[in-house]
This record gives structure tokens, C-alpha cells and sequence, in this order.
């Protein structure tokens, strides 16, 4: 497991050896500019860390979880997506604004089981809106999260680990995240608050994330290097850290933005993003594909 952070974490400040680059082809901050409102753009003003576990995305990933006393192995899906609804000019010549809708379902199933129990499924629907400047941008996103444990976990015997009573985790968010470009590195950060609770949670929550897309390709002219380090800390949890680092090729289309495939690992330690185990300090570290449609 050493061996296996240590390649990420070289992968992660691999940019630092082979140098800096620009904007990469699908961070092209020239296509925020509009003249005129523009109904169902494409693509993103706002591009969040690639590394936030809780982003809509579309991916499979093995996982090998490591808990206090025993480790499990994890296959983690997720399926969602953010759409533009309507982007319109800002204040000058190179800023937009954009209104879209996004939503995800994600799951966690137990691998070792002999009928793959689904543990936890985690509901999210949001309304982010974006803006974007040359190289800086934000985002602001109303979101509801809504968390369920599977019948078949609840039915088997559990590991002591993740034995827990059933609480009703949903609650709607705000959340403010601003960022800045350079040379192919994106540097994110910003809070967020919890408007409304079934359950008794604290409220506030801080995150920041280093984000990197090489310019050049390492094979190909559509194959490209990323990584992602993600630092976050919730209230709830006492404000212990939660770190995520995400690093793998790029495979996108010369033809549009949006379609591309992400091969990458992944490692995890903290307090788990998977829904009602928010209370669980653990690890995990694997691989897997994210595809973008």
C-alpha cells in the first residue's frame, strides 16, 4: 500500500519534474466568452477538483477499504452529470455566468459477499450556478443529499466496523467554491453550510484541492496526464482532515469537450464519503474509469 501512495503522490507533483504547461484544450477559457444568451451551452465554467468523491460523476472503481479491524473489497459506481441550462454575458468583454442543473447516484457494494450487497447509495441533486473570468471562476450550488443503507447489508452480518443503527441522512446545502488557473494547475477552495437537517449535524464545512491537466500528451495527441489532491474538513467530524488524491491519463475526443475517459488510481484517508459511515475513519485505494459523455 505504500508503494501504491507513494506512486500517486509522485504522480500527483509530477508537473513540478516535467514543467509547466497551458491551458489545457478542455479548460479552454476563451469558450466561456458569449456575446448573446446562449440556451443549453456546452461545457463547464466552473470545473471542480477532480479528486471531490461527491462531484457528479460518471465512474467504476475497485476499492480495497481498509477499516479498524478488517479490510473488504469495494466495487463503487457512480452515474451522474451537470447540464447547462442557460450561460449569459457577464459585466465586460471576457466573463459569463451560467445556470445549470446536476444530480448523482452513488453506490458502494460489498464485493465479498456472495450476492455483492449494495452498503450504501447516496442521492444528490443540485442547482449550480458558474461564473467565469479569464482564469478565475466559482460556483455556488444548492444541493440535496439523501443517504440509504442496502436492504441485503442490513439483512446480512455485518462487520463490526460498519454495524450501525440506521439514521435518516438528508439535508440541503449551500456551498461556495472559488478557484484560479495557471499553467495547467487549478487551485480551488472555499465553505459551505448546511441549511436543513433531519438529523442533528453541525453545519459548516471547508475544502481545498490542487488540480492538474498536462498541455502536452504523453501519447497521442489526446492523452494527457491529470492528478488531483483534495483536503477537506467538516465540523461534524470534529474538523479532521479528509484527503483524496486522484491521478491517471486523460483520454478525451479532438472533437468535442465533454467525451472522454478517465483512467486513474485513487487513494483515501479519513472520514468515509459514503453516506451514513460519515462517523468511520478509515482508507481506502484503488482504480478505476470515469467516463464523460
Amino acid at each position: 500500500m505504500r508503494n501504491f501512495f507513494l506512486g500517486l503522490f509522485l504522480a500527483a507533483f509530477l508537473p513540478f519534474i516535467v514543467g509547466f504547461g497551458d491551458v489545457p484544450p478542455d479548460k479552454d477559457i476563451r469558450q466561456a466568452t458569449v456575446k448573446e444568451t446562449l440556451l443549453f451551452p456546452q461545457g463547464q465554467l466552473f470545473y471542480p477538483p477532480m479528486a471531490n468523491p461527491k462531484e457528479p460523476r460518471t465512474h467504476v472503481t475497485y476499492l480495497r477499504l481498509n477499516l479498524p479491524g478488517d479490510s473488504i473489497n469495494i466495487g463503487s459506481v457512480g452515474f451522474g452529470d451537470s447540464f447547462g441550462l442557460v450561460r449569459w454575458p457577464g459585466w465586460g468583454e471576457e466573463d459569463a455566468w451560467q445556470f445549470s442543473i446536476s444530480g448523482a447516484v452513488l453506490a458502494q457494494f460489498n464485493l465479498d459477499a456472495s450476492s455483492k450487497d449494495l452498503i450504501n447509495a447516496d442521492y444528490i441533486i443540485g442547482l449550480p450556478l458558474s461564473y467565469r473570468n479569464g482564469p478565475w471562476s466559482a460556483r455556488t450550488r444548492l444541493f440535496h443529499q439523501s443517504s440509504h443503507l442496502g436492504d441485503e447489508f442490513l439483512l446480512q452480518p455485518q462487520n463490526p466496523e460498519l454495524k450501525a443503527t440506521r439514521i435518516n441522512l438528508s439535508f440541503e446545502t449551500i456551498e461556495l467554491l472559488g478557484a484560479w488557473e495557471w499553467k495547467g494547475f487549478q487551485f480551488t477552495a472555499g465553505p459551505s453550510y448546511i441549511l436543513h437537517t433531519d438529523s442533528d449535524l453541525k453545519r459548516y464545512s471547508v475544502q481545498a484541492a490542487i488540480d492538474y491537466q498536462s498541455r502536452e500528451p504523453v501519447f497521442k495527441p489526446t492523452i494527457r496526464l491529470f492528478a488531483s489532491i483534495l483536503y477537506h474538513a467538516w465540523e461534524e467530524t470534529d474538523w479532521n482532515p479528509d484527503v483524496n488524491v486522484k491521478a491517471g491519463i486523460n483520454i478525451r475526443s479532438p472533437h468535442t469537450e465533454k467525451r472522454a475517459i478517465q483512467i486513474f488510481g485513487e487513494y483515501y484517508h479519513g472520514n468515509l464519503p459514503f453516506g451514513q459511515f460519515y462517523k468511520l475513519r478509515a482508507e481506502y485505494y484503488g482504480a478505476g474509469i470515469n467516463v464523460s459523455f
